[in-house]
């Protein structure tokens, strides 16, 4: 059986990810999952997926798969192949017979996004991942009427019962790699418990992955970290200082700074801090000093770049703030290299502005001011949403 490397990917073999709805998929990127977390069986086995996996092996570019597509044409390092060089490499069940013979409990992956428990409101989420913006949504309409559909909280809490704990105890003890998101999982109280759980011969041969707002730091499970073969936490961060604090709507930069350090002066030798950048219209203009930020720290930037809201994607941009950057950065060869590559691929390929969305996105932020009492022209540069 050959395998096509340029479009191959383990993850349909060796991955699972759960979104806040409860629903499964390969990974975070695959589109529109169907089945919940409790018919797993069912998923693994499903001609769906069947059909994934031999497009994947025969060379064929799943449309599930087209955000890895579009990250590997901008140049970047996509979930694709950060996972053949991770999950691929670290499994001891030998590819070729799990290709052959997929077996569930060969799954050693699992990525597991914790409903939507979160203490921040981001401009660019959703109620679906933060249960502070279903919140706000309930108490205005005004902001309910920003997003594609209505959310229920309830539709949310599964990750509280004992079931899916139960889920857990049950498929994570075999895990080499297990990522928490949420909400804000650092903030989710049975993940220690959970954890536990996973025998210590186990957890030397684990990775831990935390994508986290950073607004605290929890201690206890910072203090085992030790006994896992290394742990990630990756930083969500929209720029610096008030620009960060717009963005992520209810976190403070002094904070962030403060557990920044904190992290550091721990000197966990297996934790490896990286930041996550979703680059978006409202925060351009701040990436050239946030790159320079952690560029000082020796910190890595991982770039993410925005799908929706669609009127927050750079194509909002006037044509003129991305040219500048691009001329900005034309020299740079700063430790954040990559990154800046990056997001200069995404400028020049959305160099022209909609303006259509460029309106959208002036009346999107203003709504959220009026209820905020904020105020976007204060952080962002007159010409970034210039119209004319």
């Amino acid at each position: 059986m050959s395998i096509k490397k340029e479009t191959f990917c383990v993850a349909p073999w060796y991955s699972i990810f759960l979104g806040s709805d409860g629903k499964i998929a390969p990974c975070c990127k695959f589109k529109k999952p169907s089945l919940n977390y409790q018919e797993i069986d069912q998923y693994f086995h499903s001609p769906q997926l069947a059909k994934v996996r031999q497009d994947l092996l025969s060379g064929i570019k799943n449309p599930g798969c087209v955000r890895c597509w579009e990250d590997e044409a901008n140049g970047g390092d996509s979930l694709r192949l950060i996972s053949n060089r991770t999950i691929g490499r670290a499994t001891e069940t030998p590819l070729m017979e799990q290709i052959k013979d997929p077996q569930l409990s060969n799954i050693k992956s699992f990525d597991l996004t914790l409903g939507n428990l979160c203490n921040l409101k981001c401009v660019m989420c959703n109620p679906g991942e933060s249960s502070q913006l279903l919140a706000e949504a309930n108490l205005y309409p005004e902001v309910k009427n920003r997003y594609e559909r209505n959310f229920v909280q309830k539709d949310f809490d599964w990750p509280k019962g004992d079931d899916f704990v139960d889920w857990c105890n049950h498929y994570l003890p075999q895990a080499i790699h297990i990522k928490f998101t949420g909400g804000e999982p650092f903030i989710i109280p049975w993940i220690q418990t959970v954890l536990d759980r996973i025998p210590d011969e186990q957890k030397k041969k684990c990775v831990l992955h935390f994508t986290t707002n950073l607004t605290i730091v929890n201690l206890g499970l910072f203090e085992n970290f030790s006994k896992f073969k290394e742990v990630w936490v990756s930083v969500s961060v929209e720029g610096i200082g008030d620009t960060h604090e717009y963005l992520r709507y209810g976190h403070k930069w002094e904070t962030l700074e403060t557990n920044l350090r904190l992290i550091q002066e721990m000197e966990i030798p297996n934790l490896i801090l990286k930041v996550n950048h979703v680059v978006q219209t409202p925060s351009y203009h701040s990436i050239i000093p946030m790159t320079e930020y952690f560029d000082n720290m020796n910190m890595g930037i991982h770039p993410i770049l925005l799908e929706g809201p669609k009127h927050h994607h750079i194509s909002a941009l006037a044509r003129e703030a991305k040219q500048n950057f691009l001329d900005d950065t034309k020299q740079y060869d700063g430790f954040n290299l990559d990154f800046i590559k990056f997001v200069r691929s995404a400028s020049e390929k959305h160099l022209d502005q909609d303006k259509v969305l460029t309106e959208m996105c002036v009346q999107d932020l203003a709504r959220l001011d009026r209820v905020r009492n904020n105020n976007h022209k204060k952080i962002i540069p007159e010409l970034n949403l210039k119209l004319c």
